[in-house]
């Protein structure tokens, strides 16, 4: 299944094409990086709000006008906080109701902005810091509904806030200002929408292109490992091959907390007549049962998972286990559950005359010996099983070929 599994993803990579991003995604992605810099810009507004009050403390209505300087700093604190409990929140009811009150705190904001020239207008036109206050004000506004720009219902409150306050000062005071800041002011919210539109347009086209690379990165990514695993892997059973399993062994020897460290090398008795006899389709069926076998009897694929076997098909019908922190003694115990795990084998399309079994070599691996001079042991160990009657366990010890752990064919 893991083979399966690895091969449909290196397919499915392979056939993709480019990532699709939905706009539901950017929408997402582009909110979140608003609410992570929003605050910054929240900080930047001390300016304005500070020249606003230099330039109108010395004009009539300075009280008036700190008071709508204090309210809109209040709020943008309170704006502050509220867009943290949204990055905070982890119930989307509770983000959306967060979000709905950031957005009428943003349409309070834009009353404000434009209420702080509700104390200077009358002086227009007759003292320059009155003509300066309209002039922050203003730009604070545009410059707010380029920095929310990305958040389209965002700007569409702002605004309105911002409006509703400036066009009926700019229609009473008509008679002192004129009519040109009239239409100026309505002139103001299409202008500043288009602008802020394209703006969005613009983030909107950089978020889905992050999204896009990192959704190819990830599929990329994902191809590759599945490459490598099966670069590593039998493709009939799902074990290590004979490639993988010697880079391993090699990395296993070299560690000392796994030592000491022994070889099986199991051979599947008279296949060629099972293959002959039933088919190879029975064959293959047997290899893979095979595999499971001494999978779960040896202990996982993954040596240092749990650092007590790997399992690799060495070959044809052959197999290989590599036990770490195993004596022979043990691994002679490990054989013979693997022996019996073999001879129980059955398959619910097996003819009911066929039995498959196998002859078992051990041999100890020592640090100073070849990993192919300790195979070399454990294949004579396992020639010598067979000749003894298959069905049987024997191991190499270090003096010479020693029948340690013959078992009857029967048992």
């Amino acid at each position: 299944m893991e083979m399966l599994a690895a091969s449909r993803s290196i397919k499915a990579a392979q056939g993709a094409g480019p990532a699709t991003v939905s706009d539901a995604d950017v929408a997402r992605l582009s909110r979140l990086h608003f609410l992570e810099n929003i605050t910054h810009y929240q900080v930047t507004n001390i300016v304005p709000l500070g020249l606003i009050g230099l330039c109108g403390a010395y004009l009539p209505g300075a009280r008036l006008l700190t008071l709508f300087l204090v309210l809109n700093a209040a709020t943008l604190v309170a704006m502050n906080l509220v867009s943290r409990a949204i990055r905070r929140g982890k119930h989307p009811a509770q983000s959306i109701s967060w979000w709905r009150m950031y957005e009428a705190l943003a349409m309070l904001s834009g009353v404000l902005w434009s209420a702080c020239m509700l104390p200077v207008i009358d002086t227009l036109g007759r003292n320059i810091a009155s003509m300066f206050v309209c002039v922050v004000i203003i730009v604070s506004i545009a410059v707010t509904c380029m920095v929310v720009a990305t958040e389209r219902r965002l700007v569409g409150y702002f605004l309105f806030g911002a409006l509703v306050c400036l066009i009926p000062q700019t229609i009473l005071h008509m008679a002192e200002i004129g009519p040109i800041p009239l239409v100026a002011t309505l002139g103001l919210g299409p202008a500043l929408i288009g602008l802020a539109s394209a703006v969005r347009n613009q983030n909107h086209l950089m978020v889905r292109t992050q999204l896009e690379k990192q959704h190819l990165a990830n599929s990329l990514s994902d191809a590759l490992a599945a490459a490598e695993y099966l670069a590593s892997r039998d493709s009939l059973t799902g074990l290590y091959n004979r490639r993988a399993f010697e880079e391993l062994a090699l990395e296993v020897r070299d560690d000392d907390a796994l030592a000491p460290l022994t070889l099986i090398l199991i051979d599947l008795d008279h296949f060629k007549a099972i293959n002959d006899r039933f088919g190879h389709g029975i064959g293959d069926a047997v290899l893979v049962k095979a595999a499971e076998v001494i999978a779960r009897h040896a202990g996982p694929h993954d040596l240092v998972g749990r650092g007590d076997g790997a399992v690799a098909r060495w070959g044809g019908e052959e197999f290989i286990v590599l036990l770490g922190n195993c004596p022979v003694e043990r691994a002679v115990q490990v054989a013979h559950d693997l022996r019996r795990g073999l001879a129980a084998m059955r398959g619910l399309d097996w003819p009911e005359d066929m039995i498959a079994t196998g002859s078992l070599g051990v041999a100890s691996w020592d640090r100073g010996l070849a990993l192919h001079a300790c195979i070399s042991r454990a294949d004579e160990a396992m020639y010598r099983a067979k000749q003894a009657g298959r069905n049987r366990v024997s191991v190499h010890g270090n003096a010479g070929i020693d029948d340690l752990a013959a078992t009857p064919a029967g048992q």
